[in-house]
């Protein structure tokens, strides 16, 4: 008799289940590494045949600004240093409060670029005591400040990108190749296909900048104990004191968000964006047509009875109002959602059967490394997922099943029952963890190359000449991976107990229609 006949038929079925559920997400996993592997060892450089005055379409670029990011300065002056006709090109800066202290350093940046048609936009009464302006339109504050970049533009194609993103210099030419040609990854998407791309967007990344603890010595200084002279306290030198404790942990935030970035989130995005199951789009640097997404808001109501996510009665009305007053206005529709990058996605798959391509680029936002704290980095990743929950709540109920540790857990227990009678095997798990991580190391310092090869580059700021994870040893490495993956469950617990979340310092509680209510 074979032993499967005297297991449980409760733990034969699970066991099937779970090891289905784990080769679908290891095969997930290994298919955006293998993309990142051939598509992401270095900037590309698309090109197409069309004739010069074709090949570069008029772009209007429109990055919101509040306050200041780190490195503010160069990653706004990366829009300036595109290598595009300055005459094809207008970028618009908007802002709400008519004393933000980044005005100065874009009147700067538009003074030294004569040649680029720039401007800073501004809220109308704008009011300091209460933080708003006239131009609110719902509970997402991005929404509202960028509302007056998209009825203003001159050009139909726009790049939104956050103010504290970095792009290389072809970035915009690759995209709008892309966009034009229907490209994903340089690759052409068949031309028969119901979809085709329309709205083209490049993978987040993130760099902990003026970072401490990465030298030699400060790593010494960190983890070694503090020695006194005073025989009394030699018992306590043998620990870390709390101030050099604080200190080590102080740090961790921007580096476990590069961490992730770099390594789990990327693998996922760019497997997702491939297989084309639904929109999967972040929203820190996307472009797309404005008549696109214009033409999209306006056909919800057509679409109102087969829409999963824009059927209420009131949606459907602001959608119909919103389209009536003209050109560019129908952004405005979208700040009724935190994630208006994910609702503008779905709008364009939905009402304009767009799908998405990426181009083998990325972004990168420099995160302060000197005071982002490991509580910076859960507060960030609860966020997201708490906007996430709503909009797809099932993919958010299975991610921890994504993460190495997780997934290593369930995939052992499925091949232990199903071929070695036993509920575990610690040599699977091990072989399991340890490709994991070997695959990781390597796509991250493929995408570390992807940053770092000045590839037909004009201009590349300080922060990005010597970045710190080109130094970093291996061991430093696996210590922030490590923290990174097992600080993921208790995360996404935190997350789906709670419904309230912090954006630019407002509360706001998402609701099960996917509308934010600002609290």
């Amino acid at each position: 008799m074979s032993y499967i006949s005297v297991l449980s038929y409760t733990r034969i079925v699970t066991s099937v289940v779970f090891l289905v559920w784990y080769i679908l997400m290891v095969s997930a996993a290994y298919f955006g590494f293998v993309e990142i592997l051939l598509k992401f060892n270095r900037r590309p450089n698309l090109s197409n045949d069309r004739d010069e005055n074709d090949k570069y379409e008029g772009v209007t670029i429109i990055r919101p600004i509040k306050g200041i990011d780190p490195e503010l300065s160069s990653c706004l002056e990366s829009s300036f240093c595109q290598n595009y006709p300055s005459d094809k090109l207008e970028i618009l800066f908007c802002v709400d409060d008519p004393n933000d202290a980044s005005i100065p350093l874009i009147k700067k940046l538009i003074a030294k670029y004569p040649n680029i048609d720039a401007k800073i936009l501004i809220s109308s009464n704008f009011d300091p005591t209460t933080n708003s302006s006239d131009d609110h339109y719902g509970p997402n504050p991005k929404v509202n400040n960028l509302a007056k970049g998209f009825v203003a533009s001159r050009y139909d194609i726009l790049w939104v990108m956050d103010s504290n993103v970095w792009a290389s210099s072809n970035i915009l030419k690759n995209s709008v190749i892309s966009l034009n040609d229907n490209l994903n990854n340089g690759r052409k998407q068949s031309d028969t296909a119901k979809r085709t791309v329309k709205l083209v967007h490049h993978v987040p990344l993130a760099l902990s900048v003026n970072p401490t603890g990465d030298s030699k010595d400060e790593q010494e200084y960190v983890l070694t104990p503090t020695h006194s002279d005073d025989d009394s306290e030699t018992s306590s030198s043998s620990s870390i004191t709390k101030s050099t404790r604080k200190r080590f942990l102080k740090n961790f935030g921007a580096k476990l968000d590069e961490m992730f970035l770099l390594t789990s989130h990327s693998k996922f995005y760019v497997s997702l964006n491939n297989l084309a199951i639904a929109p999967c789009v972040n929203g820190k640097s996307n472009i797309y047509r404005k008549s696109d997404l214009d033409r999209s808001v306006a056909l919800m109501p057509h679409y109102q009875e087969k829409s999963e996510f824009f059927h209420d009665e009131k949606v459907v009305n602001d959608a119909k109002y919103y389209s009536s007053l003209g050109p560019g206005h129908s952004i405005k529709f979208f700040s009724r959602y935190i994630g208006e990058d994910n609702m503008i996605g779905i709008a364009l798959w939905e009402n304009a059967l767009g799908k998405t391509g990426l181009t083998g680029d990325v972004v990168i936002q420099p995160l302060s490394g000197s005071d982002n704290g490991i509580n910076d980095y859960i507060t960030r990743r609860v966020r997201w997922l708490r906007v996430r929950k709503y909009m797809v709540l099932l993919a958010t109920l299975v991610e921890p099943t994504t993460e190495s540790i997780i997934c290593g857990l369930y995939g052992n227990y499925a091949i232990s029952t199903l071929f070695m009678n036993r509920w575990f095997t610690w040599w699977l798990f091990a072989l399991h963890l340890s490709i994991w991580v070997v695959t990781d190391y390597v796509q991250y310092h493929v995408l570390i190359n992807n940053i770092v090869s000045p590839r037909n580059l004009d201009y590349l700021p300080n922060w990005l000449i010597n970045i710190p994870p080109v130094n970093r040893s291996v061991w430093n490495w696996l210590y922030m991976w490590a923290l990174r993956e097992l600080l993921a469950l208790p995360i996404w617990v935190i997350a789906m107990f709670g419904h309230e979340i912090d954006w630019r310092g407002k509360p706001f509680k998402i609701k099960k229609d996917l509308t934010a209510e600002e609290l």
